[in-house]
């Protein structure tokens, strides 16, 4: 079977943002982070502790998306949070996201 693969755009725009630099990966990075951060984005299947712990730091968006896509998204193996320090992708992200609900 040829099946085409159809890329998420939730995680392609991710992806993205994390080559530009606008992506802070894992809770000690986000909590060692001074700067700004527009939101945190936990995977479906984090735990409830990181979970707790982003919706301390900022805004917190739990994803329909485990562990391991949203690694993969990121070039990683697995990643429970990650925070979004840019307005304009913070923004693109919050737009993909209600189009994939939709």
């Amino acid at each position: 079977m040829n099946e085409k693969y159809i890329p998420d755009p939730f995680l392609t725009t991710l992806g993205l943002a994390h080559r530009a630099g606008k992506i802070i990966m894992g809770w000690d990075r986000i909590e060692e982070y001074s700067g700004h951060i527009v939101f945190n984005i936990v995977a479906s299947d984090a735990a409830e502790r990181v979970v707790r712990n982003a919706q301390k730091r900022a805004e917190t968006i739990c994803i329909e998306y485990s562990m391991d896509a949203l690694g993969s998204a990121l070039g990683i193996k697995r990643a429970a949070v990650v925070a979004v320090t840019d307005d304009g992708f913070a923004e693109l992200l919050k737009k993909k996201l209600q189009n994939n609900r939709s």
